[in-house]
């Protein structure tokens, strides 16, 4: 009798063991799929930042050369106005130098052409600063995006850590 009931006893223990066991498999095989599924969102978020990385780069690039036309741009503006002063000053010299007699043929001339080269350059002047303008702002915008995408390739690079 007292076999029996040893023998009942480890029954007992087996099929308790049984149990953990299997349960411990299951927990076991649950982890696994839970670091699977883990391994591949990670993979996916490194894939994410990798093309952000690479938008952020070229916005900065599209950003540099921006800045360059820009500077290109005004400096461009700059020697169209000195040059533009410096035939004035030549034209009012030879004026001066040719006599300062109204009935004169070259004041006369200039009487008629100065003003509608004044207001040829002046028109000139203002498309070049309406486009420097707009250079301008395109370049405060792409700075604003480039700004985001770095705080979100930043923010992105946190997170990517703190998962590891």
């Amino acid at each position: 009798m007292q076999y029996f009931k040893e023998l009942e006893d480890l029954r007992s223990q087996l099929s308790f063991t049984q149990a953990t066991a299997e349960a411990s498999a299951a927990a076991a095989q649950s982890a696994e799929s839970q670091c699977l599924s883990l391994l591949r969102e990670l993979d996916e978020k490194n894939n994410s930042l990798k093309e952000n990385e690479m938008r952020v780069n070229k916005l900065g690039e599209q950003l540099d050369h921006l800045q360059k036309d820009l500077q290109t741009r005004e400096l461009s503006q700059k020697q169209l106005k000195d040059e533009v002063t410096r035939i004035e000053k030549e034209i009012m010299q030879a004026v001066t130098k040719a006599g300062v007699n109204k009935d004169c043929e070259l004041r006369k001339i200039l009487d008629e052409v100065s003003p509608k080269n004044l207001e040829k350059m002046n028109k000139l002047l203002d498309a070049k600063d309406g486009e420097i303008a707009r250079l301008r702002d395109e370049i405060r915008f792409l700075s604003s995006h480039w700004k985001h995408k770095t705080k979100e390739l930043e923010t992105q690079v946190i997170l990517s850590f703190l998962i590891k």
